[in-house]
């Protein structure tokens, strides 16, 4: 195995985190194909090009590459536009690596199921072995919700990732629940599931001074701080962790709130404006801190200023927010669904809220501020959990997959 094509369709490894559709599969593609590079094995992520300003191929170090393939307007468009464009994209990329045959991949590792549909043609046309990472599940996503996010059909996208899962050679799972959910939803045969974890770049992501943290983002130094960081979206429960801040804020004169991210999706500035009529109505617009989304290494001072991190998504498959918060020894709040509940061992590291309500996400957050013993236990065992992850250790893990599939024969479509 020389060479691996990372297919990242709807958002670049480039992009900021927490901008427009940009959040963690941002993170994991750009972390795993440096890793993947650093082990021998070159990467080339194809994105679309969404801006004029973009050169056609960007190296982000040796043996890892961005490269930017038309289709469509050079230009932000919303996901759901993003469908008429998927045939154009693997029209250009095909013709992008017969003209360049040095970009001749050996597999196809596709990410999300935007970039699946463009995996499944690539995989019959090159006859190469076709990876999938789905990051979220829609038979997952549809649970407790009354609309798409997305405005995608939710028919069409099911129908969709079916298909992908029954083509690709590999479907990858970030922890054993989501393998399992994707075995029992999807049936798809555990033996074409393989588990990699992700990872935290301990480097940056690693405990500190809290009093520095707080000067170098411009946070009040004295007080307690809770933390969202994620996307303004009704998925990330932005909405759940404002409530549960506002419903403990008189017990607690001193905490305030801190909201790293932007509006993201057809319902994001639906929630964040519904956020600060709330925060507003309650009294406490003095005590909120609205922060844009930040590079993905300036989080690590966000979270060491923080008391407690909140994660109240609705769905999460891995939840590497949780996971970076561990790294930097701050204990979670967060919701007992996906990956969340092997990143958070309950009352030892964190919490989990099984019940997803402010008043429940309140609740344990009282317990993380009001016991400054507790705390530290809490803030020991998490930055001994997230050690267990680095981005290295899943890019060896893949190698391994990477270089399996040599000797198979390649999976026929259902």
């Amino acid at each position: 195995m020389q060479r691996l094509a990372i297919i990242s369709y709807h958002t670049s490894p480039l992009v900021q985190p927490g901008v427009g559709d940009g959040g963690g599969m941002n993170v994991y593609v750009r972390q795993l194909s440096s890793a993947l590079a650093r082990l021998g094995i070159k990467c080339d992520v194809y994105t679309r090009a969404y801006s004029t300003d973009l050169p056609a191929s960007f190296e982000i170090e040796p043996g890892c590459s961005v490269h930017h393939i038309p289709a469509g307007p050079l230009d932000d468009i919303p996901k759901s536009e993003l469908l008429k464009y998927l045939d154009e994209f693997t029209s250009n990329l095909l013709t992008r690596l017969r003209v360049d045959q040095d970009l001749l991949p050996d597999a196809i590792h596709a990410n999300y199921w935007l970039s699946g549909v463009v995996g499944h043609t690539l995989k019959h046309q090159l006859e190469i072995p076709l990876i999938t990472t789905f990051h979220t599940l829609e038979m997952i996503k549809a649970k407790d919700r009354a609309v798409p996010d997305d405005d995608i059909s939710e028919d069409l996208r099911i129908s969709e990732e079916i298909k992908i899962m029954n083509c690709s050679d590999v479907v990858l799972a970030s922890c054993d629940v989501e393998a399992d959910e994707i075995s029992s939803l999807y049936q798809v045969d555990r033996s074409r599931i393989s588990v990699i974890p992700l990872g935290v770049d301990h480097a940056f992501f690693s405990p500190g001074n809290r009093d520095m943290a707080r000067r170098a983002t411009g946070l009040p130094i004295s007080g307690r701080m809770m933390l969202f960081v994620g996307r303004i979206q009704p998925l990330k429960g932005a909405d759940i962790a404002t409530e549960a801040f506002i419903s403990i804020a008189e017990r607690f004169p001193d905490l305030f709130l801190v909201m790293v991210g932007g509006p993201s999706g057809p319902k994001g500035q639906e929630v964040m404006d519904q956020i600060w009529r709330k925060v507003n109505s309650a009294g406490l617009s003095d005590r909120v801190y609205f922060v844009a989304p930040q590079r993905h290494e300036i989080l690590s001072s966000y979270y060491r200023a923080a008391d407690v991190s909140i994660v109240p998504s609705r769905t999460e498959s891995f939840g590497l927010v949780a996971l970076e918060a561990a790294a930097c020894g701050v204990p979670v709040v967060a919701s007992a669904v996906g990956g969340l509940k092997t990143l958070v061992q309950h009352g030892s590291s964190g919490y989990l809220v099984s019940n997803r309500t402010y008043l429940e996400f309140g609740k344990f957050t009282i317990r993380v501020l009001e016991n400054a013993a507790l705390a530290k236990s809490l803030q020991k065992e998490a930055q001994s959990l997230s050690s267990r992850y680095t981005w290295r250790d899943a890019a060896i893990r893949l190698r391994v997959v990477l270089l399996d599939l040599t000797a198979r024969e390649l999976v026929e479509c259902i």
